[in-house]
Order: C-alpha cells, then sequence, then structure tokens
C-alpha cells in the first residue's frame, strides 16, 4: 500500500510512513479488520480551513501532508487514492501479508469527481456491459436483464448529458482579488474610502455579466432545435439541460462574488458618503437592470423546474414508447393520457396550447418510429430476436410477400 501511494503522489515510500502514523493507524487497523470503514481515502495535499461563506481557503505557506479519511468530510484538492475492502463485515484481512487479488481493490481519483465518473462508466463499463454475452447473464431472467441494461444507460446518457451542460454554463468572471478586502471592508460597514480604478474595475465586470446572462436567457429559445421526429424523451432532456445551466447561473448570482459587486455600486449610485465615488447615474440605470435581470432568471428557473417536475411524470411511459412494441403501447395510451391530462390541469407554466400542442406531436412521433421499426423487423421479432442491429435500411422491403406475408404482419400490429 505505501508503495502505491508513493507511486500516485510521486514521492518516496519512506516518505509515506506519516499516512500509517497517528492519528491514522487505528483507521487502517480497524479497515484490516474489518470492523471500521470499508473504504480509506488517502490525500496528499497543502491544509486547508472553510471560510463561514463555504469558501476553501489553503492555508499560507503552508506544506502538503496527508490527510486519511473515509472520505465524507475531507474535500479533496487535486488527486488521491482509495482503498476499498471487498470482504463482508467483521471479516479480518490483513492486507499488509498480502491477500487475494479481489479482497481490496485501490486506484487513483482527482477533484473532479463527476468527470472522472463520467470517464469510467462510458469509457469503461458501459462497453463491458454492452460486450456481456448469454453465458455471462447466466440465469438472469430477459426482464431483468433489459431493466438493467436499460437503467444503466439512461444513467451513463444522463451523466453524459449533465456534465456537458455543467461545462456549457456560463462563469461569471471573479472580480480582481486585490480589491476584497476593502469591498469586505465597506460591506460591513466600515468607513473606507472606494478607490477610482476599483470602481471602475466593478462597472467593466459588472456590465461583462449582465450581458453575459442576458445572452443566456434570450438565447435559451434558439437552442431548442428540435429534429423532424424529436420524441418526449428529447423535450424532457431539454427542460433538464435548462435548469441545470439556470441553476449555475442563479447560484453564481447569490455568491459574495456578485453581491459584493453589486453592493458597491448600489451604495455608490446613490451615496453622497464622501467614501463613496460620486453618485453615476450610468451606474444606476446598470443595477435597476440587474434587478430585472435577477428576476427573469428567478422565473426562468421557476419555469423549468416545473415543467421538468411533470414531464418526468412521463418518463415510466417513455421507455415504452421507445422499446416495446405496438400491443404494449396500446396498453399504456390511457394512462399516459392522464397524466397528460394532470399536467394540462396542474402545471403552472407547461399547460399552454402551444406547449401541449408540441407534446401530443412528440408522443405521436415516436408511436410512429416505433411502429416502423416493429415492421422493419418483422423477421427478426417474429425470430424471437430483438434490437436494431440488421434493421432493413428501406421500407420496400414491406412489398416482399415471401418475407412480409401480410397475413402474419397485420395481425401483429
Amino acid at each position: 500500500m505505501a508503495s502505491i501511494i508513493a507511486d500516485a503522489f510521486k514521492i518516496g515510500e519512506y516518505d509515506t510512513q506519516a499516512a500509517f502514523a497517528p492519528p491514522f493507524a487505528q483507521l487502517w487497523e480497524d479497515f484490516q479488520k474489518g470492523i471500521g470503514p470499508s473504504r480509506i481515502f488517502v490525500f496528499y495535499q497543502i491544509p486547508y480551513r472553510t471560510a463561514e461563506n463555504g469558501e476553501i481557503i489553503e492555508v499560507a505557506g503552508g506544506a502538503k501532508e496527508f490527510i486519511v479519511s473515509d472520505g465524507e468530510k475531507t474535500k479533496l484538492k487535486g488527486k488521491g487514492v482509495y482503498f476499498v475492502r471487498t470482504t463482508e463485515s467483521d471479516t479480518a484481512k490483513d492486507i499488509s501479508k498480502g491477500t487475494s487479488d479481489g479482497d481490496v481493490i485501490f486506484g487513483e481519483i482527482s477533484e473532479h469527481t463527476v468527470t472522472s465518473l463520467n470517464t469510467v462508466i462510458n469509457q469503461v463499463y458501459k462497453p463491458l456491459v454492452e460486450g456481456l454475452g448469454e453465458d455471462d447473464w447466466n440465469r438472469c431472467p430477459g426482464e431483468q436483464k433489459q431493466e438493467f441494461s436499460s437503467v444503466f444507460d439512461k444513467f451513463a446518457i444522463e451523466l453524459k448529458e449533465a456534465l456537458r451542460s455543467h461545462h456549457n454554463t456560463i462563469k461569471l468572471e471573479q472580480y480582481n482579488p486585490e480589491y476584497k478586502d476593502t469591498a469586505r471592508a465597506i460591506n460591513s460597514g466600515s468607513n473606507v474610502r472606494v478607490p477610482a480604478d476599483m470602481m471602475t474595475h466593478f462597472q467593466k465586470i459588472f456590465n461583462e455579466w449582465s450581458a453575459k446572462i442576458l445572452d443566456a436567457l434570450e438565447g435559451a429559445d434558439a437552442e431548442k432545435q428540435e429534429e423532424k421526429d424529436a420524441g418526449p424523451q428529447q423535450e424532457l432532456d431539454y427542460w433538464k439541460n435548462r435548469m441545470r445551466k439556470l441553476t449555475g447561473i442563479s447560484e453564481q448570482l447569490k455568491s459574495d462574488n456578485c453581491r459584493d459587486v453589486y453592493n458597491i455600486l448600489t451604495a455608490s449610485s446613490g451615496s453622497n458618503n464622501s467614501t463613496m465615488a460620486k453618485p453615476d447615474t450610468k451606474i444606476y440605470l446598470a443595477t435597476s437592470k440587474w434587478r430585472g435581470i435577477e428576476l427573469r432568471v428567478t422565473e426562468a428557473l421557476n419555469e423549468a423546474k416545473d415543467n421538468v417536475k411533470y414531464l418526468q411524470t412521463l418518463e415510466k411511459f417513455i421507455e415504452p414508447l421507445e422499446s416495446g412494441n405496438p400491443e404494449s403501447i396500446k396498453e399504456i395510451l390511457p394512462a399516459l393520457m392522464n397524466s397528460i391530462k394532470m399536467i394540462h390541469t396542474i402545471a403552472r407554466y407547461y399547460n399552454t396550447n402551444e406547449r401541449m400542442t408540441g407534446l401530443f406531436v412528440k408522443i405521436t412521433n415516436q408511436m410512429i418510429t416505433n411502429c416502423k421499426f416493429n415492421i422493419l423487423n418483422f423477421i427478426r421479432i417474429r425470430n424471437g430476436e430483438s434490437g436494431k442491429k440488421g434493421a432493413p435500411q428501406s421500407d420496400d422491403v414491406l412489398w416482399d410477400d415471401k418475407l412480409y406475408p401480410p397475413d402474419q404482419l397485420i395481425p401483429m400490429l
């Protein structure tokens, strides 16, 4: 284990002794005996403290040191190593004397845990799961196999989409750190004069923030470029992505970074205090416009959350629409219509004629796509096969009476 830690952090094995010494020694002993946590995280980083606002601040001039824990309370900054015991609880395993390869697994993690998880799920496990043969599934019933594959694929896709949405979220630039102490002092009520260069910098960055947020709000509808045959899943995905993006903006608006700039500019725009710059009409108009932007972001976020809330009630119907057969679709239609009726009656934002019509069009598109697939794959389905691989590329095959006997095809539909 010492060599694993040494290799991960590019240090000598002798230097890892601190990770196994008190106060961490008992944690390692419990881990080996099977009476402690089933996982151990080892971080090698500069100590930090958490400010009242939740900001992580590294200790000035601090040297890197080991932090060994179960990973629940310590924040990773950089790279870490994990060890996971796979044996049953209360089963002693002295990993220092060698065990079977499967008793303890280990690996490296970065502070970007969601990115790492996405890479592992989509680049490692997803291809492995898709490559499993019938022998690998053993006696697993077909329905459970299909359900597992469906849930796993959905998680992999949502993880990838969430990460993409996070990367696409606009970032509001931090104001110059050299003004932080002055800003905090003014916001706390201290009699400190605002330097002219600080006011100029705050005005510039404030206007840039406003422009970015307005572009995001006004360009949101333009992003909704639907495919001709888009189904209900695309509608749900759109509102989920929009909710994530707006949540990111909303959180930044509440941050100290934005509040410091806004509060100082607001005070300056209408203040005759000698510590403030002279009142400025441009600043007043900018801060007034900002309040309008905040209201728009709040309203747009509430709309996205509400739409996701109600559209998610249709998720249990989306899967049969996508992967079921015409018979199963016919069975879910009454319940699906009741759910849509509920959305039209209760939803605050989604119950407009335009959106309800669009939803019906998407559901119809998915039903047509599903029926077309079942027709073109008639031979494969009749032979007990499934999946799109090998499906005919043209509906001309429907005119081949030998391959598609009407007396067999029509009853199936």
